[in-house]
C-alpha cells in the first residue's frame, strides 16, 4: 500500500517546515539557550503543521547527535519517533480520550522515568475536546510535572481551552500558509514525483487549500491519479475539484461587458460541473475584492498573493469598473454567500445574481451600481399620477404612487433644508451657543456636543454627528428648547446624512414671547390681600396666633405650621380616637398646645 503524499512529505526538521517561521524561531532559540518549557500549547487552523512541529521538537529533545538544534534523523531515538514506535513519546487523541479516567491513567505513567530517552513527551492533539473533569485532573500535573516530562498540547480552537490550562503553557500560535508558499511546496512535490503540472493548475490547488498544506497535498494526489500521461492541467483540477476555477471566473467577469446570455450560461455550467454554490460565490467575492483594490489603489496589485496571470487580468480589467460599482457587487455577493450556506438551491442563487446584474445598459459599472444592499424585490408598478404642489413650494405625496419604506421616525431626505451656502460658525460663537445650551438644558448640550454649527443668511444648520442625537433633538420638547435657547436665528435646521428637519417656525414665535409676569401690585390691592401676622410671645390662645380668611386654601395647615415655627408640638386627634381611649371630647382637628399646660414653662 502506498503512503499518502501528506504523510510521505511530512517535514522531519525545522528547516523543512513551510510557512511557520515565527513558531520555528521560538522553538529553535529555546533549544539553543537550553530553556525548555515544561508545557507548550500549539494553536492554529487545520493542516498548518502543529503535530509535525510537535514531533520535530520531541526528536530534537531526545536526539543523540543534534546539529544546530536540528535532529539528526539517523539515531535510534529519531528513527523510533519518526516511525511512531518510541515508548517515550506518547501521542494522545483528545477527541477520543477525553474522559477523566484516561487523564488519571496518564498521571499514573507520568512519574515513571523515560525508557531510553532524555525526555518523556506527551503530545495531546485536539486538547480542547477534553471534558471539564479531565482538564481539572490534568491541571496540577501540567503545572508541576517531573523535570523529564514535556507536554505539547495542540488545538484548532484555543478559546475552548480553560484559561487555567493556557496560563500554565507557552502559547505558540500557528497561522495559515500563504498560497504562494503552498505553490512552492507543490512544485517541489511534483518534481520529486516526476509529474509535469501547469502553473495555473497548481495555483488553483493552492487557492482551494485555504492555507492548509495537508489539504493541498491531498488534492494534488487526487489530481495526479486522475491526470493522463503524468500531466496536471487546469481541466484536471476542475474535473476533480469542481468547476468555478479562478480563470473561469475571470472570463465570466470580463464577459459582462458584452451583456450577452453567455454570462448566465457560463455561471450555470459552473454549478453543473460539480462545484458548490458557496465555493463559487466565495471565489467570486475574492476576485471582485482584488479588482476593487486594483481600482482603488493600483499599486497594491503587486503585493497581492495571486499569480502573474491574475495580476495581468486585474490591471487590464480595472479601468472598466468604478469603486462604487464593485462595492455594491461585493455587498450582493455577501448576501448570496449567506443564502448559499442556508441551503438555497444553486439555480435560485444563479437567478438572483443575474437578476441583480440586470440593467437596461449592460455596462459592468452601471449594472453593479443597481445592487444596493439586499437583492431587489418584485414590486407592483402603477402609473405615476400627477403631482400636486402644496403651499410653500413643497411637493405633496402623490396618491397611489409607490412610496419608499422608511423607518417611522425618519423624515424625507432634505425636504425642509433650503439651498444656501452654509458656512461654519466661528469657534467663539460655537462655544457661546454650547454654553447657552448647557445653562438652559443639559440634554440639549449633550446632543450638540458632536454637532457642526453652520450658518447662512441668519439661519443656523446643526449637522449632527450621530443619528441618535438627530432623533433626540427632533423631539418636540427638545426642538422647542433649541428655538428658545438659540433665538438669535431666523430658522434652525437639523441634518444627519440624507435626512434633514426644520424646527417649526410657530414654535419659534411662541417661545420668543417672554413668560407672563405677575401683575403690578398697587397699594390698594396689597391692602385687600390677606396678610400673615407673626405670633407674639404673650399670646396664649392658639386660635389667635394667625389671622387668615376662612376661605384661604390650606388655612388649617398654615395654623399648624405657625405653631411649629414657635417651637410648639402640634398634636391632631380625631373624634373617634379621643372617644375610644376615654379621653376628653375634642373637636376633630383640634390642636393641643403643650406649652400652655399647667406646670410647663415656656
Amino acid at each position: 500500500m502506498s503512503v499518502s503524499l501528506y504523510r510521505q512529505y511530512r517535514p522531519q526538521t525545522f528547516a523543512e517546515v513551510v510557512g511557520q517561521d515565527a513558531a520555528v524561531d521560538v522553538l529553535s532559540h529555546s533549544l539553543s539557550n537550553g530553556r525548555i518549557g515544561h508545557a507548550y500549547l500549539f494553536s492554529g487552523p487545520r493542516g498548518c503543521g502543529k503535530t509535525s512541529v510537535a514531533r520535530i521538537l520531541a526528536k530534537a529533545l531526545n536526539c543523540a547527535a543534534p546539529k544546530d538544534n536540528e535532529p539528526c534523523g539517523r539515531c535510534p531515538n529519531c528513527l523510533a519517533i519518526t516511525a511512531g514506535e518510541s515508548l517515550d513519546v506518547v501521542e494522545i487523541d483528545g477527541a477520543s480520550n477525553n474522559s477523566v479516567d484516561e487523564v488519571r491513567e496518564l498521571k499514573s505513567h507520568v512519574t515513571l522515568a523515560p525508557f531510553s530517552s532524555k525526555y518523556k513527551v506527551y503530545i495531546i492533539d485536539e486538547v480542547h475536546m477534553l471534558s471539564a473533569a479531565a482538564f481539572n485532573a490534568l491541571l496540577k500535573t501540567l503545572e508541576e510535572p517531573p523535570s523529564y516530562v514535556v507536554f505539547i498540547l495542540a488545538t484548532t480552537e484555543p478559546h475552548k481551552v480553560p484559561v487555567t490550562i493556557r496560563s500554565r503553557c507557552q502559547h505558540i500560535p500557528f497561522h495559515t500558509i500563504s498560497a504562494s508558499r503552498i505553490l512552492e511546496q507543490l512544485t517541489r512535490v511534483c518534481e520529486w514525483e516526476k509529474v509535469t503540472a501547469q502553473p495555473e493548475a497548481l495555483w488553483e490547488v493552492a487557492r482551494q487549500a485555504d492555507g492548509a498544506m495537508r489539504d493541498a497535498l491531498s488534492m494534488l494526489e487526487q489530481i495526479i491519479n486522475r491526470a493522463s500521461e503524468g500531466m496536471v492541467t487546469l481541466t484536471d483540477v476542475e474535473a476533480t475539484l469542481g468547476a468555478g476555477s479562478r480563470p473561469a471566473l475571470e472570463r465570466w467577469i470580463a464577459g459582462l461587458h458584452g451583456g450577452s446570455s453567455a454570462s448566465y450560461t457560463e455561471l450555470k455550467e459552473m454549478f453543473e460541473g460539480g462545484s458548490s454554490s458557496q465555493r463559487v460565490f466565495e471565489e467570486l467575492f475574492s476576485l471582485v475584492r482584488n479588482l476593487w483594490l486594483a481600482v482603488r489603489w493600483p499599486d497594491v496589485v503587486e503585493s497581492l498573493d495571486v499569480s502573474g496571470q491574475e495580476k495581468k487580468f486585474l490591471q487590464e480589467e480595472a479601468p472598466n469598473w468604478t469603486p462604487g460599482a464593485l462595492r455594491s457587487l461585493l455587498a450582493a455577493l455577501v448576501n448570496l454567500i449567506a443564502q448559499a450556506r442556508q441551503g438555497v438551491r444553486s439555480d435560485v442563487l444563479t437567478g438572483l445574481l443575474m437578476l441583480a446584474l440586470d440593467s437596461p445598459e449592460p455596462q459592468p459599472s452601471q449594472a453593479a451600481n443597481s445592487l444596493q444592499g439586499p437583492l431587489p424585490k418584485t414590486e407592483m408598478r402603477v402609473s405615476a399620477p400627477q403631482k400636486r404642489t402644496a403651499p410653500g413650494g413643497r411637493k405633496e405625496r402623490s396618491e397611489g404612487a409607490p412610496q419608499e419604506k422608511r423607518a417611522p421616525s425618519a423624515p424625507p431626505a432634505s425636504a425642509d433644508l433650503p439651498e444656501m451656502e452654509w458656512q461654519p460658525v466661528s469657534g467663539e460663537n460655537s462655544a457661546r451657543l454650547l454654553a447657552a445650551a448647557r445653562e438652559a438644558d443639559f440634554t440639549l448640550y449633550c446632543g450638540l456636543l458632536d454637532a457642526v454649527f453652520l450658518e447662512a443668511d441668519g439661519n443656523l444648520l446643526l449637522d449632527m454627528g450621530t443619528r441618535y442625537d438627530y432623533e433626540v433633538l427632533r423631539l418636540e420638547r427638545n426642538c422647542a428648547g433649541l428655538v428658545r435657547v438659540l433665538n438669535g436665528y431666523n430658522g434652525i435646521f437639523l441634518r444627519h446624512g440624507e435626512y434633514s428637519f426644520a424646527c417649526p417656525a410657530a414654535t419659534a414665535r411662541d417661545l420668543s414671547v417672554p413668560p407672563a409676569e405677575e401683575p403690578v401690585r398697587t397699594t390698594e390691592t396689597v391692602e385687600k390681600e390677606p396678610r400673615f401676622t407673626p405670633p407674639s410671645s404673650d399670646e396664649k390662645e392658639p386660635s389667635d396666633l394667625v389671622s387668615l380668611p376662612a376661605t384661604m386654601p390650606f388655612g388649617e395647615l398654615m395654623k399648624d405650621i405657625s405653631r411649629v415655627m414657635r417651637g410648639e408640638v402640634v398634636l391632631v386627634r380625631h373624634k373617634d380616637e379621643a372617644a375610644g381611649d376615654g379621653g376628653t371630647d375634642e373637636p376633630e382637628g383640634s390642636c393641643h398646645d403643650e406649652g400652655n399646660d399647667e406646670g410647663s414653662e415656656n
